[in-house]
């Protein structure tokens, strides 16, 4: 999944979390299903790594920003 999350990164270089989601979904569900649990996890491992970040505003996991 952290494969996937990076790879949306860094060709959107910035996105919403519902579109993230969204695309996770898509790309993986011909391999497994995904939980919203499991794809949560992932993307705070990869902000815990400092790949991405959530970019400030009104809600905290409005849009993500691609660091690496």
């Amino acid at each position: 999944l952290q494969s996937v999350i990076v790879r949306i990164m860094k060709s959107r270089k910035e996105i919403s979390h519902q579109a993230l989601l969204a695309q996770v979904i898509e790309q993986v569900s011909s391999r497994f299903q995904a939980s919203m649990y499991d794809i949560k996890k992932h993307i705070d491992i990869l902000i815990d790594k400092e790949y991405m970040e959530r970019v400030p505003g009104e809600d905290q996991h409005a849009f993500y920003r691609y660091l690496a």
